[in-house]
């Protein structure tokens, strides 16, 4: 029986809509309109289904069924608080990030009534309190608590540290009630433990963003419950590594989305050496891994981007522009603009810059390093990251990539020399052309050939 199936992201600035056949895995029609918080989601839904419906014709009496993903208003807005900065802290925050929330700060070890003050005004959605592996330190959890359960309570907390711990958090937490435990999140020293985390900031998205979002009223519309954005291209990512059964995958692939105010990575794949004589370090790595640079964006983050390339020893220094004056002037002008559109060849010119500046440092940060260590015998390596050499699929996407004459000078990535950083060695390169993904995404949880079989026609090869 033929069908339809409606896609519908709510981004902050534009609501993207996607009509497709599921059964032939064709798109039908698009659309794109802005978000107005002020008329609010459900016209904006409604006005937005009409349009699109209106374009098709005879096949508008088709039955329909309709699947929701949304990062209005800033997305799922997190805090992260750990034992340690480069162990529970950061366990946290992959662990928060995978999950599709946008971490506004992370905190270790004993949090203050300063730190208190400002977790207060920064009005995160969902607090993720972590710390102490399973059998390690019980105080530090315990004291963070006891502040922490002095903050309002419309502000969720997910418990994900030492499990020992639950007994005493659960009496301190005894008066809130949008308080929820899961496994640990660290429960051995360098071992991450996401995927419970993962599920309950589900669950906390479903219970808290949808009422006070006003996804509330479109909810009811959509045939699977509303889930973040990012956790919609993170779902389109592993599909597009792994395959189904009957159609194969691309393999281990990283896709990079450049926004205004933040660069988006995410990774499928395990990212290890299969080697006898390296070594892996630190804290594990996870097969599906988001990371959010904050700094790196071509419009509110322009001017953090460009002190990031000034201040950079490494930077290829031929490959700046000229003008360094009138690049600074243009990122100035960008932050205070957020929804400008370059024009001129210049405006064009150092958009494309700052493009290849975000996509180049946002994958550096992404990956990992390796370092030697000689013996009296031999030279062992050792592996801290995620290793990306092998990675043979990078996949952008965000308006400067789709928009510009020259996307493959973007996804390069030669501004920096590659040095110790496990960067991808000669990738396939390829543009979302019809961002996608966030579609297929949400199209997948009941259609998953459809899905992967729109996405790897659409996909564009650079």
């Amino acid at each position: 029986m033929q069908k339809l199936a409606l896609l519908i992201d709510f981004g902050s600035t534009y609501t993207k809509l996607t009509l497709v056949n599921p059964i032939e895995a064709i798109i039908v029609a698009t659309l794109k309109l802005p978000t107005s918080s002020q008329e609010g989601l459900y016209l904006c839904y409604k006005k937005g289904k009409e349009k699109l419906l209106n374009k098709i014709g005879e096949k508008n009496q088709l039955p329909v069924e309709e699947y929701f993903c949304s990062s209005a208003w800033g997305g799922f807005k997190m805090v992260a608080i750990g034992l340690t900065e480069s162990l529970t802290t950061e366990a946290a925050k992959r662990a928060a990030l995978g999950a599709g929330s946008r971490i506004l700060k992370t905190y270790c070890y004993r949090l203050t009534l300063d730190q208190i003050t400002e977790i207060y005004q920064l009005k995160p959605d969902v607090i993720l309190l972590t710390g102490g592996c399973n059998g390690g330190n019980l105080e530090i959890i315990c004291y963070n608590a006891c502040l922490l359960a002095q903050l309002p309570s419309d502000i969720a907390i997910i418990v994900a540290g030492n499990e020992a711990a639950t007994a005493q958090l659960s009496a301190t937490f005894k008066n809130r009630a949008n308080v929820f435990y899961t496994e640990n999140v660290m429960p051995q020293i360098n071992m991450l433990n996401p995927d419970p985390v993962r599920k309950i900031v589900q669950k906390v998205f479903l219970k808290k963003i949808i009422h006070s979002k006003g996804l509330n009223q479109v909810a009811p519309y959509s045939n699977k419950p509303v889930i973040p954005t990012p956790t919609a291209v993170l779902t389109a990512a592993k599909l597009l590594k792994e395959g189904t059964k009957t159609c194969s995958g691309l393999g281990d692939l990283i896709i990079v989305d450049i926004g205004g105010a933040t660069t988006d990575v995410h990774s499928v794949g395990s990212g290890l050496f299969q080697s006898d004589d390296v070594f892996f370090e630190g804290l594990a790595e996870p097969y599906l891994k988001r990371t959010v640079e904050g700094d790196l964006g071509m419009r509110s983050s322009a001017e953090s981007l460009l002190e990031q390339l000034l201040s950079s020893s490494e930077i290829k220094e031929d490959l700046l522009p000229e003008n360094i004056s009138a690049l600074k002037s243009a990122c100035h002008y960008r932050c205070t603009h957020p929804t400008f559109v370059p024009k001129t060849k210049i405006e064009i010119d150092f958009d494309q810059f700052l493009a290849e500046a975000s996509m180049t440092f946002a994958l550096k940060r992404h990956a990992g390093v390796k370092r030697a260590v000689q013996t009296p015998t031999r030279t062992l390596y050792y592996q801290k990251g995620k290793n990306l050499q092998h990675f043979n699929t990078i996949i952008a996407t965000g308006g400067v990539v789709v928009h510009s004459q020259h996307p493959e000078e973007i996804v390069k990535n030669e501004l920096l020399p590659v040095d110790d950083a496990l960067l991808p060695i000669n990738p396939k390169r390829y543009v979302d052309q019809d961002y996608l993904l966030s579609a297929m995404g949400l199209l997948s949880q009941k259609y998953p050939e459809a899905a992967l079989t729109i996405l790897k026609k659409s996909l564009r090869r650079l």
